[in-house]
């Protein structure tokens, strides 16, 4: 399968979140991604943050609006793909803004990006620090240089004029200096740039960041000569299948072999595939595609289509993935269990809250405690 990236000196990750008044968060939600000290599945925590984390809530208790504030970064700051979201404030605070807090981890550096919107794509205000050193504090409704403040080692002789408060002064800066890959600046819009956001529901799928493109599932896997590994992967999840690409037209046709008594036939595969199959297609093509290359990953409701086992095996093969952070959002309660994760990397969701296991309970949990049992019988109030 896809090889896991290094883990540097530089790796970044997001450590916490915290948003406001977003959609149905009518309170300040805080996502705190800081590890605790367990010596088990280390490999799912990196430098005192949790690298690889699954949430888990009830339907309609905002699992899919904290992947779309997560991401709501992405629609200023890069020209790839969001989706569009109506009621974009709290309905119980309409005369509100929405307040958006980012605290990153840039190998030695701590970097804390926040800003309000009133909408999408109408900005207010923006601020940047630099391991508690303020760099960029401004207000686009303001003409005071105090409110208007960017540190020269950002912005250097370049004048700031925006055309209108949608285009993001830090987006402004990055694209008018000289590339500097030091930069707060470039490294945080690098990080997000490389963002990823997909589900896969009976409406269809969808994706936010990471590309401009559109891309065609199986293409993905031909354009990277995948087709052997992606038979692999779907024999791990219990489906045999003889495929193969076809040059039809202007472009390639996946296809499913099959024998029709000493005839051999064929089938597009798509036409063949149930939808469990599909969201494994969607899963393994995106593996390919992106994983080399993202610095994060959002899953929602990633096995909404799901056997158990195959749930199961999609969470071990991002277990192996070290070079992005990844949050899964899930019903699935039998991914509970310590083999598969930790206390500290289960988050449960509640109205305005979201707490890791490890802070939901009074209780010490160890490594042969039974998570999904402990969950059920109400040993974690959220």
């Amino acid at each position: 399968m896809i090889k896991s990236l290094h883990l540097g000196s530089e790796f970044s990750m997001l450590r916490r979140f915290e948003v406001e008044n977003y959609r149905c968060f009518s309170e300040k939600l805080v996502f705190d991604l800081t590890s605790r000290d367990y010596s088990f599945n280390q490999n799912l925590v990196y430098n005192g943050i949790v690298n690889k984390a699954i949430i888990y809530g009830k339907n309609g208790i905002g699992k899919s609006v904290l992947g779309f504030a997560l991401f709501d970064i992405i629609s200023h700051l890069t020209d790839n793909k969001c989706l569009q979201k109506k009621n974009y404030r709290n309905l119980e605070h309409l005369d509100q803004p929405v307040v958006f807090r980012y605290f990153f981890k840039f190998g030695n550096d701590d970097i804390v990006y926040e800003y309000i919107k009133l909408d999408q794509y109408d900005l207010r205000k923006e601020t940047l620090k630099l391991n508690g050193k303020e760099l960029v504090r401004f207000d686009y409704f303001s003409q005071s240089e105090t409110e208007r403040f960017v540190d020269s080692t950002l912005k250097g002789s370049l004048n700031i004029d925006l055309p209108d408060n949608k285009l993001s002064v830090l987006k402004y800066i990055y694209r008018n200096t000289p590339t500097n890959s030091s930069s707060p600046v470039t490294k945080l819009i690098h990080f997000c740039e490389n963002m990823l956001w997909y589900r896969s529901l009976s409406e269809g799928n969808s994706h936010m960041g990471f590309t401009t493109r559109n891309f065609e599932l199986t293409e993905m896997i031909r354009e990277n000569n995948k087709l052997e590994e992606f038979q692999y992967f779907l024999k791990q999840n219990g489906l045999d299948y003889q495929l193969g690409f076809e040059k039809e037209n202007d472009g390639y046709i996946l296809y499913a072999y099959y024998r029709n008594g000493e005839r051999t036939e064929k089938a597009p595969f798509l036409s063949l595939a149930s939808t469990g199959t599909q969201a494994l297609l969607l899963y393994f093509a995106w593996s390919v595609a992106a994983f080399p290359k993202i610095s994060f990953l959002f899953i929602d409701e990633f096995d909404a289509f799901f056997h158990y086992e195959s749930a199961e095996l999609i969470v071990q093969l991002l277990n192996g993935q070290s070079g992005f952070q990844s949050v899964l959002t899930t019903h699935n309660t039998y991914l509970m269990q310590n083999r598969l994760t930790r206390p500290d990397c289960c988050f449960l969701m509640t109205k305005n809250k979201i707490t890791n296991l490890y802070d939901s309970t009074d209780r010490e949990i160890r490594e042969a405690h039974n998570l999904e049992k402990m969950y059920i019988n109400g040993a974690f109030t959220g």
